[in-house]
């Protein structure tokens, strides 16, 4: 089991850094917090209420602690669905050790760890593999409590505490009671336990009633919504075919060996088993049918019943006579079908969105390619193959994107990706449009796959800005800085915070002697729209004695906001020292507005920008 459970890590493991997070993993660094760290669990059920207001907050309550530990990279999320996924092959085997025997459940787990389309959500930032380990930890207190093992208060508390759990986890969860509350109350001895098991789920939907009507409002706006759901015939034809790893022709032995052995063994475990798992199958067939629920990348809603029905097949291959030779051949199959399933991709196609967000380009190699080499107001430049340009799109249930997480939440800094090839005709625009509010950008490619738009691209960045030597050199990743000549490569971020709450984000100056000018180029944010009216900013050239002998002023939003560059001339000035400063005032009261330099801490109306020798 030691053996198993290793395997089991490892297979989850794989992927931990392999893919780029997928929609729905978006949306679950979105609920913890990841884009405003930390979240209060009161700051993540406001977020799961406002973008998914149908789901239960409990999983990404617990990830936004782990975050605060672990860190907010891919590596340490989904390392926590993987710690749940150990969790639960660990209760699994511990389940069907109890209910039948050793060998029934290894190899229980072993089809388990070596089932592709499970392994997949061993490292998925959502809540399925807890939702998994719940389910059979619960069931298993469960079976303990309903067939007369000793129960201490332990158990107890801990049957109501899971029950609980469960309904804080996923909806789906409702499924796994449906199952056992079904045999419970239809083919369980009825005793004074009876009705205590019975009291502990009504304390557990007790516990989880404050939540209730925010997830039941969610399911009734949301009800209706699944586009192109599969007809109840498609959708049990899918859930099959996947629970064999894709190798459909499995069956066969595993129908063939189930009848002989119930032939043989007519153990009443694997009967309250069979009736279990089928009233939960039966059921979320049923809701398919009603609401159209299931699509085509929906099957993980059946993983809630997943657990069982493995259990069933170890059942059977380890009850016949002569069993280990028929036992090992079949797991050997089983696990060669999966590991062909995983690698032609197939099996992706039917969880989630992953196979559409495997377009995007390998965030990850930029965020390991450029952590420690970045500023915070860099902006990123990049190119992606994705038809549908979502890498840098708002998700329906995230208020951020899968950029903004690799780069934002991870580096620290903004950027976009461009379409490799189509879009020609905007190209231009959206490059203009992003120099226009940034000053200095990164332009990042694959230099073993030129894309089609990288050329036109750098000469319309090169037009404006100059190059500064370059952040990665890779053989499939090269990012390098450009920026605006009064920036310079060299440049450190010198931001002002006014008491207006206008804050000059940034701000760079140069003196040119041949051409006698100084340049000042300064970035602005504003609080509103309504500021702009009310403030000018000056730029001044001062005398060591504090003479001003050169001043340009202009409204706010004259081509100032966000950033613009204005110059003043040094022609006729005499030799000495100077300071070219700035001043932002009250356009009405002419009084000036104080600022913190952040650079240094000084406070005053006056910031200088310059200091040069003519």
């Amino acid at each position: 089991m030691t053996i198993i459970l290793l395997l089991a890590f490892a297979g989850g493991a794989h992927g931990l850094d392999l893919d780029p997070i997928w929609a729905d993993e978006l949306a679950s660094v979105t609920f913890m917090g990841a884009f405003n760290p930390p979240y209060s669990p009161t700051q993540v059920i406001e977020s799961v209420q406002e973008y998914s207001p149908d789901q239960a907050p409990l999983y990404f309550i617990l990830g936004a602690y782990w975050a605060q530990v672990a860190g907010w990279s891919q590596f340490s999320l989904r390392s926590l669905s993987l710690l749940w996924a150990v969790v639960f092959v660990a209760g699994l085997y511990r389940f069907a050790h109890d209910v039948f025997d050793k060998r029934a459940a290894l190899f229980a787990a072993l089809l388990m760890i070596t089932n592709s389309f499970v392994v997949l959500y061993f490292h998925d930032i959502r809540m399925y593999t807890m939702l998994m380990a719940l389910g059979i930890l619960h069931t298993w207190l469960y079976w303990r409590l309903a067939h007369n093992h000793h129960a201490t208060r332990s158990t107890w508390c801990l049957f109501v505490v899971s029950s609980a759990l469960l309904f804080y986890t996923h909806n789906f969860s409702t499924i796994l009671f449906a199952g056992l509350g079904s045999y419970h109350v239809l083919l369980a001895g009825k005793s004074r336990r009876w009705l205590q098991i019975v009291l502990g789920w009504c304390l557990g939907a007790v516990i989880f009633a404050p939540y209730a009507p925010y997830v039941i409002a969610g399911l009734q706006f949301n009800q209706g919504v699944t586009a192109n759901p599969l007809g109840t015939p498609d959708v049990l034809k899918l859930f099959v075919y996947l629970l064999v790893n894709g190798a459909s022709l499995l069956w066969l032995p595993i129908l063939s060996i189930g009848a002989v052995a119930l032939w043989q063994k007519r153990d009443p475990s694997v009967l309250r088993l069979v009736f279990i798992a089928l009233v939960m199958v039966g059921l979320i067939l049923a809701l398919n049918w009603r609401y159209g629920i299931i699509t085509a990348t929906r099957l993980r809603y059946f993983l809630v019943a997943w657990s069982l029905i493995a259990i069933l097949i170890a059942v059977g291959l380890t009850s016949i006579r002569h069993w280990k030779a028929v036992a090992v051949l079949f797991t050997i199959l089983w696990t060669v079908a999966g590991y062909q399933f995983l690698q032609s991709g197939e099996v992706i196609n039917y969880a989630g969105l992953m196979a559409r967000d495997r377009q995007y380009p390998p965030l990850q190699d930029y965020v390991f390619a450029l952590r420690g080499k970045t500023q915070g107001l860099d902006y990123l430049i990049g190119f992606t193959a994705d038809e549908d340009h979502r890498v840098s799109r708002v998700s329906y249930n995230s208020s951020n994107s899968t950029s903004d997480y690799y780069l934002g939440t991870q580096l620290g800094i903004d950027g976009t990706f461009l379409h490799s090839s189509k879009k020609r005709y905007r190209l231009e625009q959206d490059v203009r449009d992003i120099m226009d509010s940034h000053p200095h950008v990164l332009l990042a490619h694959d230099p073993s796959g030129v894309p089609l738009n990288y050329a036109r691209t750098l000469a319309i960045i090169e037009e404006a800005y100059v190059p500064c030597t370059s952040l990665v050199e890779e053989p499939a990743l090269r990012i390098r800085k450009y920026t605006h000549p009064v920036m310079r490569c060299d440049h450190q971020p010198a931001p002002i915070a006014y008491d207006n709450d206008i804050r000059l984000i940034d701000r760079a100056a140069t003196y040119d002697a041949d051409a006698e000018i100084v340049q000042a180029l300064t970035w602005w944010d504003v609080p509103d729209a309504e500021t702009l009216d009310e403030y000018n900013i000056s730029l001044q050239i001062i005398t060591a004695d504090w003479q001003n002998i050169r001043q340009i002023d202009r409204h706010l939003y004259d081509y100032i906001v966000p950033w613009n560059t204005l110059e003043l001339s040094t022609a006729g000035l005499s030799e000495g020292s100077y300071r070219m400063v700035l001043v932002l005032y009250n356009r009405q009261t002419g009084v000036k507005i104080a600022g913190v330099d952040k650079t240094n801490g000084e406070t005053g109306g006056f910031h200088t920008l310059l200091a040069f020798e003519v």
